[in-house]
């Protein structure tokens, strides 16, 4: 066996992870398995070979934390309620009862099945609420998958670790007082300030930061996006441990504020898309190289009835959340299968555990021995658990430009009332600019060309559809947001019907080539009487996106590099 010194060099240490990752990587793809799973064995291989006498975990700590809290924002950054307005039902619903039925059903099967006591088992059920967000942001990005499953997973992985964290906090707290006066009453009092305090100071300093992003975007010009969003995350990320406070939360927070700021505040969240991969195979290896197998020897049958009471739990709790939300059956379905993964939170609440002078020592040993052992299984088995949801929710490789990009769940406004037309264009406007976070002097600019437009020549198509649309003197792209009007409103259509759909478009004016063959998109698929009607028909934007994204109706929305394929060919 090849082993190399103590005192190797941190950065040989991390050439060493990012090159056997790496490698890791791409043969897991090569097998058709997910990154991830090939960055996470290659990290345990080196573990237990090439560094099997150094702590890489412990010599790279200061990265993987930062790799942590980058993830964090990311997934912070979904929680936009611009983005999630629509959706907040199924959204909330989802997460609160698979974390709900984690924690009961973990803490009462640990202490019926196996005598465990309820301190214990309590603090283990706490600990099964969170999914991990970093497996689940990579395996998303490594399948290219986009949608409404994937905006829920998302948001409901956010809501997961908030929820994590506080339920811990609270529990360690009211064990803490259980152990320091048995028999004495709990200390719910003391628990919900600790927790309340975890989260306010979290919240706190994450907008905080956000604030200050905001204000540095805005007014200064020294600093380019990648650095203030570099230096953010890392002040983010060290406050939060010199604080005593949850480096992922607060890091989520500040996602969470850039995310529902400003639209050049927003863009900081890509900022550092160009090193997010190699910080993806350093965390996931590094993790793998913490993996010691004689955990799951230690923690036997308890290892074994905790994952799958966790599985359990989350997966009964997802699918009532989907259907009591009245969720469409792709996502409930699918839902369960995404939420396994667990890592970096569980193992950073089990240091935070032995960590704590009020908690036995025995008891903090047998939480953490089985913690790390779940994490073990969970790592490995999740993430081809999640590209398994993935692929049934039909959302992989959804993550490229279409033409109409605008026809998402959050831009579908279904239930448009309007007295008139004009004041349903007015609506319209405001809708837009609300999910596109349009400045008000901006909407209002836009709402002048679309009513000047729709007072030369109406914009309804007949067989009740409208399309109006506005212009704008420069932008990234075409934008727009639909409406569905069931009681259907006079729009002086050519056919006299009428219009109970409605697609305000919004062009710059250099891509007035693509605004044609956007509009003749949508007449084709308007034309199509079965499409049509189902729309009309939706009860709420994402059964009507269901309607945009099926097979028979996917075929009008191109992806943009294979329209401009067909017009090379037909040129």
């Amino acid at each position: 066996m090849i082993s190399l010194p103590n005192e190797m060099d941190p950065l040989l240490i991390l050439s060493l992870i990012i090159l056997g990752g790496g490698a890791g990587g791409w043969i897991a793809r090569r097998l058709r398995i997910p990154g991830i799973t090939g960055n996470i064995l290659a990290g345990a291989l080196l573990g237990y070979t090439i560094l099997e006498s150094v702590d890489a975990a412990k010599e790279l700590q200061a990265l993987s934390n930062f790799a942590m809290a980058l993830i964090a924002a990311s997934v912070g950054g979904h929680l936009s309620y611009r983005r999630i307005h629509n959706a907040l039902r199924r959204i909330i619903g989802i997460a609160l009862l698979e974390s709900i039925g984690a924690i009961v059903l973990v803490t009462g099967a640990i202490h019926w099945f196996l005598d465990v006591p309820w301190p214990v088992a309590a603090l283990l059920g706490a600990m099964a609420v969170e999914t991990a967000p970093a497996t689940t942001v990579s395996v998303i990005n490594e399948t290219r998958a986009k949608g409404s499953f994937v905006k829920t997973l998302l948001s409901v992985v956010a809501i997961d670790n908030i929820l994590c964290i506080m339920f811990f906090v609270f529990i360690e707290t009211l064990d803490a007082d259980y152990y320091a006066h048995p028999g004495t009453s709990l200390g719910l009092s003391r628990a919900f300030m600790d927790t309340g305090g975890q989260l306010f100071g979290s919240l706190i300093l994450g907008l905080g930061l956000g604030k200050l992003t905001d204000w540095v975007v805005r007014y200064s010009r020294r600093f380019s996006n990648f650095s203030t969003t570099f230096v953010a995350i890392l002040v983010s990320t060290g406050l939060s441990q010199y604080l005593g406070l949850s480096p992922l939360l607060s890091a989520l927070f500040f996602g969470m504020y850039l995310g529902n700021s400003s639209a050049e505040t927003e863009k900081q969240l890509t900022a550092l898309d160009p090193i997010e991969p190699l910080l993806h195979i350093c965390f996931f290896t590094l993790a793998g190289a913490g993996i010691h197998l004689e955990h799951l020897y230690e923690a036997g049958l308890l290892c074994v009835l905790y994952v799958i009471a966790r599985f359990a739990g989350k997966a009964l709790g997802s699918l009532f959340g989907g259907i009591l939300s009245r969720t469409s059956r792709r996502i409930w379905t699918s839902i369960p299968l995404a939420l396994m993964p667990q890592s970096a939170v569980a193992i950073g609440l089990v240091v935070i555990l032995e960590g704590d002078p009020r908690i036995p020592e025995n008891i903090s040993t047998y939480v953490g021995t089985l913690v790390l052992a779940s994490v073990t299984i969970n790592e490995i088995i999740g993430p081809l658990l999640t590209r398994i949801a993935l692929h049934r929710s039909r959302e992989v490789g959804l993550d490229r430009p279409r033409l109409m990009e605008f026809l998402q769940e959050e831009f579908i406004l279904v239930g448009l009332e309007a007295e008139d037309k004009w004041d349903a264009l007015k609506k319209l406007v405001d809708f837009f600019a609300h999910t596109h976070n349009v400045p008000p002097k901006r909407a209002h600019m836009i709402y002048d060309t679309v009513v000047e437009r729709e007072e030369s020549m109406t914009t309804a198509v007949g067989l009740g559809a409208a399309l109006p649309h506005g212009r704008v003197d420069a932008g990234s792209g075409i934008q727009g947001v639909m409406a569905i009007c069931p009681q259907g409103m006079d729009f002086d259509a050519p056919d006299g019907e009428p219009v109970k759909l409605i697609v305000l478009i919004v062009t710059p004016k250099e891509h007035e080539r693509r605004h044609l063959e956007v509009i003749a998109s949508l007449s084709a698929m308007i034309s199509n009487e079965r499409i049509r009607d189902r729309i009309i028909a939706a009860i709420n934007a994402n059964d009507a996106w269901e309607i945009i994204e099926s097979e028979e109706a996917r075929g009008h929305n191109y992806f943009i590099e294979e329209l401009e394929e067909q017009n090379v060919n037909g040129e």
